[in-house]
């Protein structure tokens, strides 16, 4: 069977709903004006017994006397007006019922002090009389001679054509709204239904189509309703498993890229001795060492950097002065900068206290320290420094070397990026290090920026971190 559409259900409940307002009304209405029908035939009987009542008022003044031939001509008065009328004496004895074919005297009657309404009973006759019934008294002059009972001949005989008419219209009316009420929630609910489902299906087209590998779709929504949020988080979803995926396909091609440098040049140093090409001293021995220790350090940078990353690297935090292990990483770099002919400038401040692992805030600045080394100039300056600000501390190392390109600073954090002139003047850099010093920092709660140095060339790279408050003592 066809799956009925988020669409077409929405329309069939607003119909439904439509159906069932529309029915809860049109019962609502017909009880109240059901009673407003009885109310207004109820006055219409009272008022003709009242009529009816004077006339019989008149009939006994002219007879002096209830009598046979006046009560008759009561009776005929009575159904010549549509009604049924019964004419009690003072006793409450029936002396004529215009529902039957001749009066019935002597049969007990409807007692004095009942209630109009109660008359649903059968009559003195036997006959039932029909709702409503209602009883008037009937004088000569002061003196109360007798009563009578007045209901209409059959439902609906006291209503005139035009009461007839507006009951009728009314009724058509109230069935006509209640169609056209149904027809127009349907008509506005598939509307709307079509309208709020259209989103919600190009979401799910959307999904599955991410779910199929194309990853490319997007919905393209950008509204402020909860639909409209909802296909921009899945956008912003797939634009971020594209990018993760995009970046696997990099690593990968960067780790095959750093691992086919030293392995052809093992291949094809050892396939040389092995032709006799080479002889197979310490020194052909020691290019396969060599590339080998090269491999060995890659492969230990990146499982490092997927351990900072995974977040399965132990941090041994105590409060310590981001001064020790700036000093400490420039001392292990000095003699690898003066070898360089580089000149090396400190303005460290001590005296400051952060929440920190020693080691690893260590190997952050020697990081930093190394790519300094690496890519600048000889005759250049390497420049560190470390100063509070506010309630953060901030250590930065500038350097005056050949610079990054302005176009492929927004890489610089990327793991195995490297911009061409660093590929061209070093081979030992892996471009893994400017990763590690970013994890590391991070997870101390701090942040590392870059910054060109102007207008000479170079580049600064600054560590801020918060401060931890000393305790006073008590």
């Amino acid at each position: 069977m066809r799956r009925i559409t988020l669409g077409a259900q929405l329309g069939l409940a607003f119909a439904g709903v439509a159906a069932f307002t529309a029915l809860l009304v049109a019962l609502v209405l017909s009880v109240t004006w059901q009673g407003l029908f009885e109310s207004y035939v109820q006055e219409r009987v009272q008022t003709s017994a009242t009529n009816f009542a004077q006339i019989a008022g008149s009939a006994f003044h002219t007879y002096g006397r209830w009598d046979e031939n006046g009560l008759l001509w009561l009776a005929d008065t009575a159904r010549a007006n549509h009604l049924r009328a019964q004419v009690l004496d003072v006793t409450g004895a029936v002396l004529v019922d215009s529902g039957t074919a001749a009066g019935a005297p002597g049969l007990p009657g409807i007692q004095d002090g009942d209630e109009a309404s109660a008359s649903a009973e059968p009559s003195a006759t036997g006959v039932p009389m029909t709702k409503p019934v209602v009883r008037a008294p009937v004088y000569v002059g002061t003196v109360r001679v007798g009563a009578v009972v007045v209901s209409s001949l059959s439902p609906g005989s006291l209503l005139t054509d035009s009461d007839l008419q507006f009951r009728s219209a009314s009724t058509a009316g109230l069935g006509l709204a209640a169609a056209l009420a149904v027809a127009l929630a349907t008509a506005s609910g598939l509307l709307y239904s079509r309208l709020f489902a259209r989103p919600i299906e190009r979401v799910t087209r959307t999904a599955a189509a991410l779910s199929a590998g194309e990853m490319d779709a997007r919905t393209g929504m950008s509204g402020e309703d909860a639909v409209g949020v909802l296909g921009r988080t899945l956008d912003e979803m797939a634009s971020s498993i594209q990018a993760k995926r995009e970046f696997e396909r990099r690593l990968t091609a960067d780790v095959a890229h750093e691992l086919r440098t030293p392995l052809q040049a093992i291949q094809a140093t050892v396939e040389a001795m092995q032709d006799g090409v080479l002889p197979a001293d310490g020194e052909h021995l020691g290019v396969v060492r060599n590339e080998t220790v090269r491999m060995g350090r890659l492969a230990d940078s990146i499982l490092e950097l997927s351990r900072l990353e995974n977040r399965s690297v132990p941090f041994r935090m105590a409060p310590i002065d981001p001064a020790v292990p700036l000093s400490r990483a420039v001392e292990a770099h000095r003699a690898l900068l003066e070898s360089l002919e580089l000149t090396i400038v400190t303005d460290i401040e001590e005296g400051t206290t952060v929440s920190a692992d020693l080691d690893l805030l260590t190997q952050a600045f020697s990081n930093l320290l190394s790519n300094a080394a690496r890519y600048t100039p000889e005759g250049g300056t390497v420049t560190v420094r470390l100063h509070p600000s506010g309630r953060q501390v901030v250590a930065s190392v500038s350097d005056t070397g050949i610079g990054i390109p302005e176009d492929q600073r927004d890489h610089i954090f990327t793991r195995f990026w490297r911009s061409e002139a660093a590929r061209e003047r070093s081979r030992s850099g892996f471009g893994i290090g400017l990763a590690v010093v970013r994890e590391i920092v991070e997870q101390h709660g701090g942040t590392v920026t870059f910054r060109a140095t102007e207008p000479a060339p170079g580049t600064t790279f600054e560590v801020t971190m918060p401060l931890v408050r000393k305790r006073q003592r008590v």
